[in-house]
């Protein structure tokens, strides 16, 4: 199954896998990433304000990501497992392989995330 999740990532879409990576590796925290993955693993929501919708995806390159989709400020993304996504967010180090959250529109930031859902093309921010 892993050559066939690295088969359907690009090159383009690869530089986002290798940017989480260096992050993890770097222990970084607080940078704006662009990666795609496959929906791993389902999660309940958060539900302490603000509401999240929490799902785990996997990079081209085996890391796995927390994605953290704020429903208050962005509509529920009807993911299932093994969705092919990309994800636009902020990187958060942790020790299983990090979180990306800030998935949404910033009325007043220099960047928005977003999470675009590959099945349907759609994209939720």
């Amino acid at each position: 199954m892993a050559a066939v999740a690295l088969w359907r990532f690009s090159a383009d879409q690869s530089d986002g896998a290798r940017a989480a990576q260096r992050a993890f590796e770097r222990r970084v925290s607080g940078i704006v990433l662009t990666v795609p993955g496959e929906v791993e693993r389902l999660l309940d929501d958060d539900n302490l304000a603000p509401r999240h919708q929490r799902f785990i995806i996997r990079t081209a390159l085996g890391q796995t990501l927390l994605v953290s989709h704020n429903l208050e400020l962005a509509p529920r993304v009807p993911v299932r497992l093994g969705d092919q996504l990309t994800v636009r967010g902020e990187y958060e180090w942790n020790d299983k392989g990090g979180l990306l959250h800030e998935t949404h529109w910033r009325p007043r930031g220099r960047w928005s995330g977003w999470v675009r859902l590959e099945r349907t093309g759609r994209i939720y921010r």
